[in-house]
């Protein structure tokens, strides 16, 4: 049975548990390949940025470490309503 990495959203035969490195507590199934490229999630980069500052995220951003659309600054800033 396929199932969707969690990074790349592609279907895989094989998937791994991993602990998400920029939030504490979550496990993700992820590829062979993401995993290689230290990929996280890109919700999870924007999560983690909001809370944390751009600072923290600068590396996965700037090495593209996720797969999507580039990052804007203001997906990282909190905006309230």
């Amino acid at each position: 049975m396929n199932q969707s990495c969690q990074c790349c959203n592609k279907q895989k035969n094989e998937l791994h548990v991993k602990r998400s490195r920029l939030i504490p507590g979550i496990t993700m199934m992820i590829c062979q390949t993401c995993i290689d490229s230290k990929f996280e999630p890109r919700w999870a980069i924007i999560i983690h940025g909001r809370q944390n500052g751009a600072y923290e995220v600068s590396d996965y951003i700037t090495k593209h470490r996720y797969v999507g659309e580039e990052i804007k600054a203001v997906e990282l800033m909190a905006i309230q309503v």
